[in-house]
């Protein structure tokens, strides 16, 4: 299927491609020690994933979310098989911050096409 067929909003998926290549190298870039804005580990994982997936369901406005958030848990989790072998710490508690910031975005999505779908006054 062409990009044509798919209506993506080209502009937002250039900017979803580019912080997935910022989050990827982030991740497997040697980690500074500094505290930084955001101080823990989890809440930046959280967030960076929240992130993705708003920037995916505004560039994929056809695409089922279930596959986008699947697609977006499956690159958490290519993160963290890779940290493991560029010397960084790869953890299941990552990948579940990942999956908690996928889930907080799009449960609120989900919950709103459900209403708008049923809800007949």
């Amino acid at each position: 299927m062409s990009l044509r067929a798919r209506k993506i909003n080209r502009i937002v998926f250039i900017v979803f491609l580019s912080a997935s290549a910022y989050a990827l190298a982030k991740a497997l870039l040697p980690g500074d020690d500094s505290v930084g804005f955001i101080p823990w580990d989890k809440a930046k994982h959280f967030i960076v994933f929240y992130v993705l997936s708003v920037l995916a369901s505004l560039a994929l406005p056809q695409s089922r979310l279930h596959r986008i958030g699947l697609v977006l848990l499956a690159f958490g989790g290519s993160i963290e098989i890779l940290q493991g072998f560029v010397g960084r710490d790869a953890s299941w508690f990552d990948l579940f911050a990942d999956a908690c910031g996928i889930s907080a975005a799009f449960g609120p999505m989900l919950v709103s096409k459900w209403w708008r779908e049923t809800a007949r006054f």
